[in-house]
């Protein structure tokens, strides 16, 4: 697969990721239940908790974490749980949020959880400050209604 299909293909899947979180929140409005593609993880959590799964992949030689995109409302409590699922002799890889302070460094086999309250709102991009030339992602903060 070339470079350039694999952006692209990146590219849909933040947008998708994206529109499935816009669905969730028209879905909720209307009293629908979500789809489970994108639905926060188990009830077990505290109200007002939106968790993630985050994982480090490795794609055509390009690492990047998964989802691309992760859709919060400001004032939201978030729970990320980062796994590194990048093979190779290197069983480390970083999470970076500077936006908030995060800094992690997320060893294959053990997953990492991070807990913080969505306080801004805005567009704020997460990546692996170890590898400062793989793809990252977007945390976006919608403001408080």
């Amino acid at each position: 697969m070339s470079k350039m299909m694999f952006k692209t293909l990146a590219v849909i899947a933040a947008a998708a990721a994206f529109m499935i979180a816009g669905a969730n929140r028209i879905a909720y409005a209307q009293g629908a239940a979500p789809s489970a593609a994108a639905a926060p993880a188990p009830a077990m959590e505290e109200p007002g908790t939106r968790s993630f799964k985050l994982v480090s992949v490795e794609v055509d030689g390009t690492k990047f974490w998964l989802p691309s995109v992760i859709a919060v409302e400001q004032g939201d409590k978030v729970k990320l749980t980062l796994e590194n699922a990048v093979p190779g002799a290197s069983n480390q890889h970083g999470f970076t949020l500077p936006e908030y302070n995060i800094t992690e460094v997320v060893t294959r086999g053990t997953p990492k959880t991070i807990t913080f309250t969505a306080d801004k709102a805005g567009v704020f991009p997460y990546s692996c400050q170890l590898h400062p030339a793989h793809v990252g992602g977007s945390l976006i903060v919608e403001p408080k209604k």
